[in-house]
């Protein structure tokens, strides 16, 4: 950390200051009662006049911001007095304060790196579980945003860190971008550029899974998803739909034919759909013709112009995040 950068001396997630403060003015979030220094975090503040933000007894020292993270991220993330995205509220609101004492500190990557891979895992995850959420209680595209940028300043911190002790988790979150990102060939050209040691199972499917995303074999991609440890299973989940429409579009040019028609179940298998009326719903919605338990597959009739259907739920993945600790898998401690 550069020496002409204000240290934090605050030793809890909240300083008295900003404690009494917010008993005052009613600003005590459901998820911090009681509300004493075990429960209250600080909470993300913009720059305003009179308010100053460089105060060390307000800002918490790295050990303070792992430990306020690992708080949020095994104790308030597994509550059930609220529903879940309220509870992403607060904690996307925390974790934002989290990253302003960073900066405002400057801390080294060092300091920071286990710290944001908590904070990206926390993204991730929650861009599956929320992605059913009405848009009114959860934005999908801000927290794409965010996720996309502590995932690359992540990777920074890898390229800086040139040590082992940092490199245990690097495999998981260079495999994370490359899923993430499926249609950059920035992206893959990294993971590529690995050392050996790095390339993982993870990052070897995300590099197969990039190339046949490129090639055009959608059906190679889906047979590859369940393959994926369980997080980036979820990332990948929500690209599906477009994965699919991409499928669609090509094995309708590939079986085009009056007299052919291509049995669904097989179809819902290779798609990964969870039940034969969810993909009679796309195949309709993209203007196939289907009877019974058949599609034709005819070039002209595809619908070349509409966007792909909004992502959903997958059965094989629920049933994996049920049998799984989320505080295990968001913090990423194998």
């Amino acid at each position: 950390m550069n020496s002409s950068f204000v240290r934090g001396t605050c030793m809890e997630m909240c300083s008295s200051a900003e404690r009494v403060m917010r008993r005052k003015e009613g600003l005590i979030h459901p998820l911090e009662k009681p509300p004493d220094k075990t429960k209250m975090i600080k909470s993300f503040s913009r720059s305003a006049a009179g308010k100053n933000l460089l105060d060390a007894k307000s800002l918490r020292p790295p050990e303070t911001l792992l430990k306020t993270v690992n708080y949020l991220l095994t104790e308030v993330i597994k509550n059930d007095e609220v529903p879940w995205h309220v509870t992403y509220d607060f904690v996307m609101d925390r974790l934002r304060s989290v990253r302003q004492d960073m900066v405002i500190q400057n801390l080294s990557a060092k300091e920071s790196i286990y710290i944001f891979q908590k904070i990206v895992s926390f993204y991730a995850y929650a861009a599956y579980r929320l992605l059913n959420e009405p848009i009114k209680n959860f934005d999908p595209h801000m927290n794409n945003v965010h996720l996309q940028e502590c995932l690359k300043r992540l990777l920074c911190m890898f390229d800086e860190c040139n040590d082992n002790l940092y490199a245990k988790n690097r495999p998981h979150f260079e495999a994370l971008y490359v899923v993430m990102n499926l249609n950059s060939a920035v992206a893959v050209t990294r993971a590529l550029k690995l050392p050996k040691s790095q390339k993982t199972e993870d990052v070897k499917l995300a590099i197969l899974l990039s190339r046949n995303y490129f090639g055009n074999n959608f059906v190679k991609v889906c047979r590859l998803i369940p393959q994926f440890s369980l997080l980036l299973q979820c990332v990948i989940a929500l690209q599906l739909p477009e994965i699919r429409r991409r499928a669609l579009l090509v094995m309708s040019v590939a079986y085009s034919s009056k007299q052919l028609w291509f049995p669904l179940e097989l179809l819902r298998k290779i798609l990964l759909y969870n039940k034969i009326e969810d993909i009679r719903d796309d195949l309709v919605y993209y203007e196939l013709k289907c009877k019974e338990a058949q599609v034709q597959f005819l070039k002209s009739d595809f619908n070349r112009s509409k966007m792909a259907v909004p992502a959903n739920y997958l059965d094989f993945i629920d049933k994996s995040i049920a049998a799984t600790n989320v505080a295990v898998l968001v913090l990423n401690e194998q």
